[in-house]
């Protein structure tokens, strides 16, 4: 990482953890509301900043019990949990882009839950049958969801504050919700896609190949070269955008016809 990018991470982290702990000092404030209500015969609060019964009830949390105890150390666990990270100790090690999404993926909860994030981060992953780097995220979100108002979560969002924006949103599903791949892929020059391509071969430039997307065969050094927003370069069939395959999807034509 450049001197420029440690600073800048230096500092976002610092900026985003801030956030963490003054929403976990809010979460505990709630919490401390806590009182019995004999009418009702359970433990009741008085939140002013989350639904704090629908968050201990989806984290599997006995605050019914008289002895209970939830700490500024539990807090952090759980809002770090709503920001995409397994525990609080996961932020210091994330890199700029992940620690960017997870401040967007907090404050646009009332778009997209984690849950519901972590479900469509799988499926494009599936569907480029390859692991998204940590900036790819950050560009898919920022273009799905941070630009347009009209994404409504299936969840109601834990935070009192979010849950008015929520209510402004007509009802969307997630699975309506599309990205289109290509725009965060930009296709190389000639010359550089020429330097790509021989890198990365697998086969000589002159070999027939065939790709099991869509059937069409082609020289394999005809195949183009797109890059990601992290730099990193990958080789996709000849008729991309129109097909999707890439490396792993080009076969000798010969043993394509093996198969056959």
């Amino acid at each position: 990482m450049l001197k420029g990018e440690n600073i800048w991470k230096e500092n976002y982290l610092k900026i985003f953890t801030g956030v963490v702990k003054l929403q976990s000092k809010n979460l505990l404030k709630d919490f401390n509301t806590r009182f019995f209500d004999p009418k009702e015969d359970l433990y009741c609060y008085k939140p002013k900043f989350f639904d704090i019964d629908q968050i201990f009830l989806d984290f599997d949390l006995p605050d019914y019990e008289e002895n209970f105890s939830f700490t500024l150390m539990n807090a952090q666990h759980i809002i770090s949990k709503l920001a995409g990270f397994s525990k609080w100790g996961d932020l210091a090690k994330a890199s700029q882009a992940r620690l960017e999404l997870a401040h967007l993926l907090y404050d646009n909860a009332y778009k997209i839950s984690i849950e519901e994030w972590e479900r469509y981060m799988n499926h494009i992953q599936d569907e480029l049958h390859r692991p998204l780097s940590d900036k790819e995220p950050l560009e898919i979100f920022k273009k799905v969801f941070l630009e347009s108002e009209n994404h409504r979560s299936d969840y109601i969002p834990y935070r009192i504050d979010l849950q008015e924006k929520y209510n402004e949103i007509p009802d969307l599903p997630i699975q309506d919700k599309e990205f289109d791949y290509d725009s965060v892929y930009t296709e190389l020059s000639e010359p550089e896609r020429q330097k790509a391509v021989k890198a990365e071969a697998e086969f000589p430039l002159s070999t027939i190949v065939e790709c099991l997307h869509c059937g069409k065969r082609f020289p394999y050094g005809e195949a183009k070269a797109v890059k990601i927003p992290d730099g990193d370069v990958f080789i996709v069939c000849k008729h991309y955008p129109d097909c999707d395959g890439s490396l792993i999807d080009f076969f000798p034509a010969e043993e394509a016809d093996d198969w056959n």
